[in-house]
């Protein structure tokens, strides 16, 4: 697999498939509407946070999944998840069409943090 050189925001947002963030939201609902009873509660406090995470460059995050697995901590200790339950939510997504995950590189070759881009509804 070819990993992604990202240097700047410039480069995450290109791949942003969301002309704004409303249109993003929009395109979860629809998402979760069809999905939702397809993830157990934790996965689906792991999606919510990639969400959330994804509203700067509408449906894009580029934060560590340790990061992201952390931030469930914050304030929701009793809805925290696991490395392996936001791995699997990821793949899920990805088998629904809903997320696709990239690697990515820093400028030393070495492994960057995920880019986890949300994919519009295809009926859209």
């Amino acid at each position: 697999m070819t990993k992604l050189q990202i240097v700047s925001n410039q480069d995450i947002q290109e791949y942003s498939r969301f002309s704004d963030y409303e249109e993003f939201t929009l395109n979860m609902e629809i998402w979760l509407i069809d999905h939702q009873k397809k993830f157990t509660r934790g996965e689906m406090v792991g999606l919510h946070q990639l969400i959330q995470l994804s509203s700067n460059i509408p449906g894009v995050c580029h934060k560590s999944m340790g990061a992201i697995v952390k931030s469930t901590y914050e304030g929701l200790n009793e809805h925290a998840i696991s490395r392996s339950t936001f791995k699997r939510m990821i793949w899920k997504c990805s088998q629904f069409g809903m997320v696709t995950a990239y690697e990515t590189k820093v400028g030393n070759g070495n492994q960057g943090n995920n880019l986890y881009v949300f994919q519009p509804y295809p009926a859209f």
